[in-house]
C-alpha cells in the first residue's frame, strides 16, 4: 500500500528504526518526516502507517497538538490527487462503510465520513 502513496504523490517514502512510514502533511505539500526540521510555524498533520496497515494521524498547529487518531487498522488506503485536492483516504477495517480523510490541498483538513464506493458502470 505503500507503493501507491509513492506512485500517487511523486515521493520516496522512508522507512524509520520502527518500521513506520512517517508523513508531514502541510499546505505546502508531502513529505517524509525528518527529525532535524521544525514545523514550530506551520499547521500540519502528521500521518504514522506501518506494513501492518496500520494508521495514526496527529494534527499540529502552532507546535501544538489538537487532535490524535491512534492505531486504527484500514481496509483500504485510496490516494486523490487531481487538480481541486490532495487527500488520502483511509477506509476502517472493523466499519467499511465509514472512512478517514487528510486533505492538504486546497487546504489542510481532517473529515470522519461515510465511504462510498463509486461504481462506473452501474447507473
Amino acid at each position: 500500500m505503500i507503493c501507491c502513496l509513492e506512485k500517487a504523490f511523486s515521493i520516496k517514502l522512508n522507512e524509520n528504526q520502527k518500521g513506520q512510514y512517517v508523513l508531514i502533511l502541510s499546505e505546502h505539500g508531502i513529505e517524509n518526516e525528518d527529525p532535524d526540521s521544525s514545523f514550530s510555524n506551520d499547521s500540519y498533520i502528521r500521518v504514522i502507517l506501518n506494513e501492518d496497515e496500520e494508521f495514526s494521524i496527529d494534527l499540529y498547529e502552532n507546535n501544538k497538538n489538537l487532535f490524535s487518531f491512534k492505531r486504527a487498522q484500514y481496509h483500504r488506503m485510496i490516494p486523490i490527487r487531481d487538480e481541486e485536492e490532495y487527500s488520502i483516504q483511509f477506509v476502517l477495517e472493523r466499519w467499511q462503510s465509514r472512512m478517514i480523510k487528510v486533505q492538504w490541498k486546497p487546504f489542510l483538513h481532517i473529515e470522519f465520513g461515510l465511504y462510498y464506493e463509486v461504481c462506473e458502470d452501474c447507473d
